[in-house]
């Protein structure tokens, strides 16, 4: 057992001794579908529905690498948007939305190939500092508004990160590249918040069964990226 974990040991040291080491530094944004999942959201039919919705981010990031291995730590501004929309008895159809400003932390395990190409997973921390919902019926604007819901929303909620992309260079000379990617965001946290009408979803008279909100997203990644390197010998 001594002898395996010895050879084991003086494997990993060797590969550590002739890995490249480098440092990717770069600036990035995504534009992606958003949706704030609910249960009970979903259990209401066409009074309540989902409809299609938008949200970017912009920020920095840092990744260190051994070789084809690497951790990735980025901070990013944006915002989150969940979309409804339905069919209400007398009013008619209307469709809203709750817009969320966020802030994102990922840290990431990433592949890379030396192509240019990479894979990432991970977990990333999301704070929200502010919720505006909005509704708009289509034949009346007695009831139509906007209304501050932020003490409704989670302050920080957790998500699982999947992603893969490829950074390229258009001057292999030069280390900097054109970062194009997906990224597939999944909150398993509870983000909390409203209906589609702007009621607390933590409201024990209209939901008894309270269900958790998912922030879901998934969407194209693009950036600027500036690598440092050395191969040690």
């Amino acid at each position: 057992m001594k002898k395996i974990f010895l050879l084991c040991l003086i494997s990993v040291s060797t590969y550590f001794s002739y890995a490249q080491i480098s440092i990717e530094l770069g600036a990035k944004g995504s534009y992606n579908s958003t949706l704030l999942f609910n249960t009970n959201i979903s259990d209401q039919g066409a009074e309540q529905d989902y409809a299609m919705a938008w949200g970017q981010n912009y920020g920095i990031g840092a990744a260190a690498f051994i070789g084809p291995i690497g951790v990735a730590l980025e901070y990013y501004n944006g915002n989150h948007t969940g979309g409804y929309t339905g069919t209400v008895s007398f009013l008619g159809e209307y469709k809203s939305n709750v817009k969320l400003k966020t802030n994102h932390i990922p840290l990431l395990l990433k592949f890379k190939g030396e192509s240019g190409g990479y894979i990432e997973l991970g977990g990333q921390l999301n704070t929200i500092s502010k919720a505006t919902y909005t509704i708009d019926y289509t034949d009346s604007d007695i009831l139509d508004g906007e209304s501050d819901v932020t003490s409704d929303y989670a302050k920080t909620y957790m998500s699982a990160i999947l992603g893969f992309g490829a950074n390229v260079r258009p001057m292999k000379s030069v280390p900097l590249a054109l970062l194009v990617g997906v990224r597939l965001q999944y909150g398993f946290g509870d983000a909390k918040g409203v209906d589609a009408f702007g009621f607390s979803l933590d409201n024990s008279i209209i939901y008894p069964d309270y269900q958790k909100t998912n922030a879901v997203s998934g969407g194209l990644m693009f950036g600027l990226t500036y690598t440092i390197s050395s191969a040690k010998n």
